[in-house]
């Protein structure tokens, strides 16, 4: 039963994006929320990252922007005091805040409990001595480890465990990589200088090449649990799960193996009294899959969760968020459209997902390539099909972010080259593997030189057997139909037979062959769900129907990379709300399974495709929408949208393309509400780079840029005569350069860069995506909107990109704007310091 002293609630946000956490924590806060406020919950949120959607969502006053950390924390408890916080969508940093509470009292002392995690569990959870120690007393094995002191303690380790052997110098003053030892002799070298000044090493089983299983799985107060989701790694240990290609449901492993780690998932969570989700991670050995160790426990929501959530179909947020607040799994209502689903029910599959990392390094050239034990990738994106080829080739196709649907090559790499990334892989790796087949390498070469599974190399053969038949049989509807069945999407087809791709399409269309979509929901199809996540398949059967004839169709952005992407999620997400506000059903495309905007309370339904033209195009034709936007900057897509669709397109943010040669030199700007009759001040800004001048280096921004009401004056004056010979409508940003002397002159004209508009709205406390989606539906009331302006002259808005350096191991002396991965903002009085 739902705890009624549970009043108010605090949830520990996620701060700024970062390799490791995109959207997904905060996409989770947001139906958190959604959840807590339909219990009848009062929600409080502290947060700093800008692109947060919960933070847009929850009351003013009830969102506090500040960083995560013991003292503000501290502060919004004391001052707001609430019946308990929520750490688990808020990442490490939530959790170490939360841990030093209870360490210090603090939370029992104000009556504050803390859901969905105990204090014994944060002791065991972030202490791996603890942890073993706690994995070994319910019978389950973590990977054998012990401290020594000498090189006789040390063979006397090995002899007990075995080689291969990590060894780690324990040396607080620096950090020490792993290295290991496959003999007596290389740990014999490795120990030479090792113990000199009374140094400690640890010595670890070595678990490289071993098969990498998760498990996500959720657990009430009266003991029941569920599996939700098995998750398998095609990159053995050796390669970061987060930087792993992921396949769910787990295809290698027999039922006997997999029902043993599904109970070893029970027996943790019962022994850390874990109520809610728990994420597990297992290293399984190759040869014989009953020898496993558990080698990591997340009881919070991560990016494993969200694919788990994503991939069933499972409401595993809403759920979780219930158990939280004391309900049973029995207990717990869901959704309609849930039909006979009831929350105890195990997911069972139909489909297969496929996750695929997204890389930094075309924007960080300076990191190395090689995949390793440190997460690299900054986002995923995934494919979903009736059998693992086709979900591969979607998800491969969803990661390349070309619109043309062309399958990249490697066919110029050398053969030394290619025997190195085979045994050291890199961000390309699959296309390597795809290379290798081409080349006659065989299966169980290619298995004992990357320790991936010959299942997956078989796979991939019969996508290369699939892409000679279409060579072979060009403009066949028999080819098609082959084609389709695997994955391959019209665009792939067209480049290959030099078609353009109406001519594709027609040839089945004629046929009356369409592409049906099927319901991504946790029954298997035993039940009629009325889920409204889809993927396309080719069969007969089609679950989706036009929605409405009323729609607005939003493309996503897809995987996360650098630059602008986590900010035009939420962009997406804005979009998507604010259209269903004025009347528009809304259908959002996507193929981030971390997405804001795949978060199913906002928008009426989803598609999880590559968002490429063919795809595009086949959405379309079900749905009939009355409007298309796709984000700012696909010159490609809103071309071929526009040629082969007579619909309304429009890009949002504005189409940035202009042609305009923007400056170098720029100190401040000035921004503009732009309607076809008038101009209208919203406010300075500072532009902030980092020992660079160049435009393109502004990763800060700081309003009000301070000027005295007669440059100020001028300023607007001659902006405006600008604005209104260059028709730009919308956000409109006037750029302007200081000189040494003081003097402004101005240098440029833009649109109003995505990152800008949402700290613009951050700053004025006005929702500035809401004003472009009601002006561009003709629904704006510009004298309403610019009656509500604040007086921002007594308040400091500044907002700090953030960037992967750190996590990447590299130096970079002038981060741009094309590297970041996040943003955090902060609020200060102007008579502050």
């Amino acid at each position: 039963m739902i705890d009624n002293k549970i009043k108010k609630v605090l949830i520990l946000g996620g701060g700024p994006s970062k390799i490791g956490s995109e959207t997904e924590l905060d996409a989770a806060a947001f139906q958190m929320m959604t959840a807590l406020k339909k219990n009848g919950v009062q929600v409080l949120v502290i947060d700093n990252n800008p692109f947060s959607l919960t933070l847009s969502e929850v009351q003013p006053a009830n969102v506090f922007i500040k960083e995560i950390n013991l003292k503000n924390v501290l502060d919004v408890i004391k001052k707001e005091s609430p019946d308990a916080i929520i750490p688990i969508a808020g990442g490490l940093r939530a959790i170490h805040v939360t841990q030093e509470l209870l360490n210090q009292g603090i939370l029992s002392d104000l009556g504050v409990r803390v859901l969905g995690i105990s204090k014994e569990s944060l002791k065991v959870i972030n202490n791996p001595d603890k942890m073993k120690i706690a994995i070994n007393s319910i019978d389950e094995p973590a990977v054998p480890s012990k401290i020594v002191r000498s090189d006789s303690e040390a063979f006397e380790v090995v002899r007990e465990i075995g080689f291969p052997v990590n060894i780690k110098k324990v040396n607080h003053k620096e950090s020490t990589e792993r290295i290991i030892c496959n003999n007596a002799e290389e740990l014999s070298d490795m120990l030479e200088d090792e113990f000199e000044d009374d140094s400690v090493c640890i010595i670890e089983k070595s678990i490289v090449g071993y098969k990498q299983i998760e498990t996500v799985a959720v657990r009430d107060q009266t003991n029941t649990k569920i599996l939700i989701s098995g998750l398998e790694n095609i990159d053995a240990v050796g390669v970061h799960s987060g930087d792993s290609i992921v396949i769910s449901p787990v295809q290698t492993l027999g039922d006997i193996e997999y029902q043993s780690l599904r109970t070893a998932t029970f027996k943790m969570m019962d022994l850390l009294n874990i109520v809610g989700l728990c994420h597990i991670q297992f290293a399984l050995d190759p040869n014989d899959g009953s020898n496993y160790y558990i080698t990591k426990i997340n009881p919070m929501i991560n990016s494993s969760s969200a694919l788990a959530a994503r991939s069933t179909g499972y409401p595993l947020v809403y759920v979780c968020t219930n158990l939280l607040l004391g309900n049973s799994l029995p207990e717990i209502q869901l959704h309609a459209n849930y039909h006979r689903l009831t929350p105890i029910m195990e997911p069972t599959l139909d489909h297969v997902v496929i996750k695929m990392p997204v890389w930094p390094f075309d924007n960080v050239p300076e990191a190395n390539q090689h995949l390793n034990t440190t997460m690299k990738s900054v986002g995923s994106t995934i494919g979903v099909g009736r059998t693992v080829e086709e979900a591969m080739l979607k998800a491969l196709r969803s990661s390349q972010f070309s619109p043309r649907d062309v399958l990249p090559s490697m066919y110029e790499i050398s053969s030394d080259e290619l025997i190195s990334q085979l045994i050291h892989p890199k961000s390309d790796r699959l296309l390597v593997l795809i290379e290798a087949l081409r080349r006659g390498y065989q299966v169980d070469e290619l298995e004992e030189l990357t320790k991936i599974n010959q299942f997956y190399f078989y796979k991939l053969k019969e996508l290369l057997n699939v892409e000679e038949l279409i060579i072979k049989e060009p403009m066949k509807l028999s080819t098609i139909e082959v084609a389709h069945d695997h994955g391959f999407g019209d665009g792939m087809m067209a480049e290959t037979w030099h078609q353009p791709i109406e001519k594709v399409r027609e040839l089945y269309h004629v046929a009356g062959e369409y592409p049906t979509y099927k319901a991504i929901e946790p029954s298997a199809g035993e039940f009629d769900q009325n889920i409204r996540s889809f993927y396309s398949s080719y069969e007969i059967e089609n679950e989706s129907s036009q929605e409405s004839e009323k729609t607005a169709l939003v493309i996503g952005r897809g995987g996360n990379k650098l630059g602008p992407n986590t900010a035009a999620d939420y962009y997406t997400a804005e979009m998507l709300i604010q259209l269903h506000k004025i009347g528009y059903k809304t259908i959002v495309m996507n193929n981030n399974p971390n997405a804001l905007s795949l978060s199913p309370q906002i928008s009426d339904k989803q598609y999880i495709e590559p968002i490429q033209l063919g795809a595009i195009l086949n959405i379309i034709e079900l749905e009939k929408p009355v409007r298309v936007f796709i984000p700012g900057n696909r010159h490609f897509l809103l071309k071929q949208l526009k040629k082969y669709t007579d619909l309304n397109v429009q890009v949002l943010p504005p189409d940035q393309e202009t042609g305009v040669v923007l400056p170098k030199d720029v100190t401040y700007a000035l921004n503009f509400f732009v309607t076809q009759d008038e101009s209208y001040f919203i406010s300075t800004e500072k532009l902030i780079s980092n020992n660079k001048s160049d435009l393109d280096y502004v990763t800060a921004y700081e309003t009000p840029y301070v000027l005295d009401d007669e440059a100020l004056k001028k300023d607007v004056e001659e902006s405006k005569s600008h604005i209104q010979s260059s028709n730009w409508i919308g956000l409109v940003q006037i750029l302007f350069n200081q000189n040494k002397k003081g003097e402004s002159e101005y240098v440029g004209i833009r649109p109003l860069r995505l990152t800008e508009t949402i700290f613009l709205s951050r700053a004025t406390g006005i929702n500035w995506v809401r004003a472009l989606v009601r002006f561009y539906t003709k629904r704006l009331d510009i004298n309403e909107l610019m009656k509500n302006m604040p007086d921002m002259s007594n308040r400091v808005t500044h907002m700090q990109a953030t960037f992967p350096f750190k996590q990447l191991n590299v130096k970079v002396d002038h981060a741009n704007s094309s590297q970041e991965v996040g943003a955090k903002i902060k609020f200060r009085l102007v008579d502050d310091k």
